[in-house]
């Protein structure tokens, strides 16, 4: 039976970001992956999606040259190469991570599912292995609905729709998450008829609704449909896969060529926890602020444990959990500055509360904002949809802030590090920014609560005052 000081089960970004810290304090690592290395970000999550967008996004500016001034003849556009393109970005990337080049680095690789035996012990493809620490980073899987019909269908989930062979003629696309609003928006711009269902109004119901509502208007534009708040009945596939919807009151049905299921995801916690002490329930394993399980000795990480399902997020914790396991001082994780994005176009970035979450915490917040329109840069670029919105405490600091529109996810940053920092919001408006440059958008918001915070100083207030005495007297 071989031993180590401290077993990863689960090689995905989390895992193998912690293997590499904890091999770095000279523990002994070994990572067990039932799959390949890499996980679902690079299989079948991040990288696949974001090459699949930026292929979309050349066809969509290929075929709308003209608001550049751009006239074009013939324009022959062929997606037929597109998912091998993302296949070749997928495989590249992977040669990057590969079990050779952790194993050079003194990681060892057990390749199989693992299964806890006890406290100390797992069993891998009935092979027996030790360690004095255990880290679970096994991930999360699609969660599909129970659906009648359901086991009859080939549908498509986030881990099988980058293997298809060609670019669908229609697509139903069922659910209104970030999985849901990337892949409407990549496949309806590769040409595809995508119609997007859900039991529920709107999207993005963890955002900021004003910003969902301007998303939802511009992917409408773009010729998406959206069919919402409804009942699921029943699937069935013959030719076209069906499905059968109840809305006010009146059962309807759908087709297209291929549905992709994006509802949700469910934690990976098929690993005979109970025989190691730890607990867990449908959210995923339960863990303290040092990422600790309810057994001390086993650590959690990343969507199993979770509920901030980013790749960055769970990179962050294998920081955390890998230090706390390396070292005698211990850290603490915090989500209070984190942020995500969802790859639209445009996109959306956000940190922090919403302005309606704030109000509910705080009693004096402040928000402002400003429209991509009014950038000169949105201006030379074509890109005017989208606003910035930043909410601010009653001491200047910034409580949260999303960004709807080119480049969010990038500019949300500068943001972020104010957040994270503790710098008053009004300190951003004293940089001097380039120009021209999407930047504006936060030079505008923050030179907006500068001005605000001057004229409503007190000690200002009071020599306007002042002065408008004196005046009088004079007169």
């Amino acid at each position: 039976m071989e031993k180590f000081d401290v077993i990863i089960i689960g090689g995905g970004p989390a895992g193998l970001v912690a293997s590499k810290l904890v091999k770095a304090f000279g523990k002994s690592v070994a990572i067990v992956e039932a799959n390949k290395l890499g996980g679902d970000c690079t299989h079948t999550g991040c990288v696949p999606s974001k090459t699949l967008l930026k292929a979309a996004s050349a066809v969509y500016e290929a075929q709308h040259l003209e608001k550049y001034g751009v006239s074009v003849n013939a324009l022959d556009i062929d997606t037929s190469n597109v998912l091998s393109h993302v296949k070749s970005i997928v495989d590249e990337i992977y040669s990057h991570e590969t079990p050779d080049i952790f194993e050079k680095e003194g990681i060892a690789i057990i390749e199989g599912f693992a299964k806890f035996v006890n406290a100390s012990q797992i069993s891998v493809e009935e092979n027996l292995y030790e360690a004095k620490k255990f880290l679970i980073a096994t991930g999360s899987s699609p969660l599909i609905p129970n659906l009648l019909g359901i086991e009859t269908v080939s549908y498509l989930t986030n881990e099988t729709i980058f293997s298809l062979p060609k670019i669908p003629k229609s697509l139903l696309i069922v659910g209104n998450g970030v999985i849901a609003i990337e892949m409407a928006t990549a496949f309806n711009r590769l040409g595809s008829k995508v119609t997007v269902v859900s039991r529920s109004s709107g999207i993005l119901k963890n955002g900021d609704k004003e910003i969902s509502d301007i998303l939802l208007d511009s992917l409408k534009q773009e010729g998406i449909d959206f069919v919402q708040n409804l009942q699921l009945k029943s699937i069935s596939q013959n030719d076209e896969v069906e499905l059968v919807i109840q809305k006010d009151n009146q059962e309807q049905s759908l087709s297209a060529q291929e549905i992709l299921f994006a509802t949700g995801r469910k934690p990976n916690t098929n690993l005979n926890l109970h025989h190691a002490n730890v607990n867990f329930d449908e959210k995923g394993i339960k863990v303290n602020t040092y990422l600790q399980t309810s057994n001390p000795n086993i650590y959690a990480i990343g969507d199993v444990s979770t509920p901030h399902k980013f790749t960055h997020i769970a990179e962050q914790e294998a920081i955390v959990a890998g230090s706390n396991i390396g070292l005698p001082i211990k850290k603490t994780i915090n989500y209070d500055h984190i942020g995500w994005c969802v790859y639209s176009d445009p996109e959306y970035a956000h940190i922090g509360l919403t302005y309606d979450e704030a109000k509910e915490k705080f009693s004096d917040v402040e928000l402002i904002s400003f429209e991509y329109k009014n950038s000169d840069r949105g201006y030379t670029d074509v890109k005017r949809t989208g606003v910035i919105k930043v909410v601010v405490s009653k001491s200047g600091k910034i409580l949260g802030a999303s960004i709807l529109g080119e480049r969010a996810g990038e500019l949300i940053h500068q943001l972020q590090l104010a957040k994270t920092f503790g710098l008053s919001f009004d300190k951003l408006s004293k940089m001097v920014y380039i120009y021209p440059t999407f930047a504006d958008i936060i030079k505008q918001t923050s030179k907006k609560y500068y001005i605000s915070r001057l004229l409503n100083n007190p000690i200002l207030k009071a020599l306007k005052s002042l002065a408008s005495l004196f005046k009088g007297k004079k007169s």
